[in-house]
This record gives C-alpha cells, structure tokens and sequence, in this order.
C-alpha cells in the first residue's frame, strides 16, 4: 500500500497547498475523446466505495450541479464522485500515470474488497495529491 494517490486533478478542488501552482479544470475540458471517457468513467464507477454521504455535494467547478458525495479506490488510486463527474461530463484531461495504470487495469476485476476498506480509509488521509501536469498528460498516455 506504499504510494498511494489521491485524484485532485484541478486547482479547483481547493487543495491549498497545491492549488496556486494546480492548472485549472477550463483549459482542459473535452479533451479526452468520447469513447475514451466512457470507459474511463465505466473504471471509476467499478471502484471499492470507501465512504459516501447521504447528502450530494455541489461541483466546484459548476456549483448548480450536484454529484455524488463518494470516495472510490481501486487499491492504488482514491477518488471521489467530482472526478467521475467530470471525467463524464466534461471529458477532462486525466495525468499521464493514471492513464497508463488504467491502460494496464481496464479489463481486469479492481483487486480490493470489503476487508480493504478501513485500510484504505486510513491511507486516504494521507495520500499524495495526484495533479495534471502538462497538456501532454493524456496525449502521453494515448501513445502507449
């Protein structure tokens, strides 16, 4: 369970410490393909539900747009409803290194169950923030 990442993606999700050097989610809207997100959304929605609250919680980005209060993992990645959110609705570009765990993940099962969670819970809290980089994040990944 070393190494651990956390999905921030975007200076939008008010992570303080690295939101002033984060890019914004605006510049990088619609750029993966559609089929692409599709089946990136398909993988986040088949993570292990660590905690979700009863209540949804507004889009920073698009605040009239409620999501799904939730925290997903697949054992090496955390997320939660906003990421899913926008990778379907805006196509929104994903880091490089995502994209290549989900190239190599895709068509196998999420390898955590139930008896993972309160392990998982308690790396959460201490996760590295995963940011997007570069504008060659998803083209990188495409390549592959």
């Amino acid at each position: 369970m070393d190494n651990l990442k956390r999905l921030v993606l975007y200076k939008e999700k008010q992570y303080f410490e690295v939101a002033p050097t984060a890019q914004g989610i605006k510049e990088n809207i619609n750029i993966m393909p559609a089929s692409l997100a599709k089946e990136v959304a398909a993988y986040l929605r088949r993570g292990l539900v660590l905690i979700e609250f009863v209540s949804p919680t507004p889009d920073p980005y698009s605040p009239v747009d409620l999501v799904r209060n939730v925290v997903f993992s697949d054992g090496v990645y955390f997320w939660d409803g906003i990421i899913l959110h926008w990778v379907e609705k805006f196509k929104i570009r994903m880091p490089e290194e995502f994209m290549a765990h989900f190239d190599s993940a895709k068509s196998r099962p999420i390898p955590v169950d139930e008896s993972d969670v309160a392990r998982l819970l308690t790396a959460f809290k201490t996760a590295d923030p995963l940011m997007v980089t570069g504008v060659g994040d998803l083209d990188d990944a495409l390549k592959k």
